[in-house]
């Protein structure tokens, strides 16, 4: 429901549970194959409110960038990193809640810059989300044009992400036969998610976003 109404959040919710019931690795992984199942449905919706230029950008620096992640994941205890992302995180979040806008169009080295520290964040934790939301809710966009970019951008970065999982052998059969069986239910919270977000106003979005980004902050510590 969050990932449909907001365009992200699910991975903020499901990473924590199933790394700490299956291991990091497979548990990110999991999340990662539900994600894109959760996305699909909501895609033909959003694309026509794609900024298909400034995506393109976000998505080629994380894709470079999810492979460093990946290794890090697998070299580095996670401990020192939870710290760090909390920090940038909230950090972030106090910024964005002070009402500070950047005017006009970011700068290409800007929309690099996001995207590379999406996808190195998605490589070590499974988490794309945070320096993406906070690219596009600092800018002038629609509460639509936002859930409609990140809504499409998770879809591209995702599954770079786990075709490099695979590469390292970190998504088996076991871990393709959880997603199979999770996929309904989290399709249908999506679809449930999109039939809500007319409902609320530009407002209530901005405010709904910043709350999870400083959940995952949060949930990054005590989990």
């Amino acid at each position: 429901m969050v990932r449909g109404f907001a365009g992200f959040g699910a991975a903020m919710l499901m990473t924590p549970v199933f790394s700490a019931l299956y291991g990091p690795p497979v548990g990110i992984a999991l999340c990662l194959l539900l994600e894109i199942a959760v996305a699909l449905p909501l895609l033909p919706a959003v694309v026509r409110l794609v900024d298909w230029r400034q995506l393109g950008l976000l998505l080629a620096a994380a894709v470079v960038f999810v492979p460093i992640g990946t290794h890090v994941l697998t070299l580095t205890e996670p401990e020192p990193m939870r710290w760090a992302i909390s920090a940038i995180i909230l950090v972030a979040v106090a910024l964005l809640a002070s009402g500070w806008r950047y005017p006009g169009r970011p700068r290409p080295v800007t929309t690099l810059a996001a995207g590379a520290t999406s996808g190195f964040l998605n490589g070590v934790s499974g988490m794309a989300g945070p320096p993406i939301a906070f690219y596009y809710l600092a800018g002038e966009n629609t509460a639509a044009h936002v859930r409609a970019n990140l809504t499409t951008y998770f879809v591209f970065v995702d599954l770079a992400a786990i075709l490099v999982f695979a590469s390292r052998g970190l998504i088996g059969w076991d871990t393709g036969v959880h997603g199979l069986v999770l996929a309904p239910a989290v399709m249908l919270g999506g679809l449930l998610g999109e039939r809500l977000f007319p409902l609320a106003s530009e407002r209530f979005y901005r405010r709904l976003a910043l709350g999870l980004l400083v959940g995952v902050a949060v949930g990054s510590l005590i989990l």
